[in-house]
């Protein structure tokens, strides 16, 4: 049996909802995927490991609140290239168009370095 060691990391899945399908809509009326198409392959976020923090979940919330732009950023680019047509990002706008879920523990099934670009 493996056992496989702990990335030092919290993990926070980023998953579109029907309002960000509007605008995918909107900016491109020519591209009409169903939320179900975007949704298949959500993005996730390795975040802080706030192991330490009496409530994780409050800890990745406020560390969202105060990171969520890149975030945003990153999903919208994935779509849509012109940030002229991207809306104002706000927190609250964040969470209308995004279910996060988050995941307190990951873990490295790949006895190799993580590459990065």
């Amino acid at each position: 049996m493996d056992i496989f060691p702990v990335v030092y990391r919290c993990v926070v899945v980023v998953k579109p909802k029907q309002p960000l399908l509007d605008w995918l809509r909107s900016v491109d009326p020519s591209h009409n995927p169903t939320l179900e198409d975007i949704c298949k392959d959500s993005h996730a976020y390795l975040v802080p490991d706030f192991e330490e923090a009496p409530d994780i979940e409050k800890a990745i919330d406020k560390y969202l609140k105060d990171n969520f732009e890149g975030i945003f950023l990153n999903e919208l680019i994935a779509w849509y290239t012109d940030p002229q047509m991207f809306p104002k990002m706000t927190y609250p706008l964040f969470q209308a168009w995004f279910e996060i879920s988050i995941h307190t523990m990951a873990f490295d099934t790949v006895n190799k370095p993580i590459n990065k670009e």
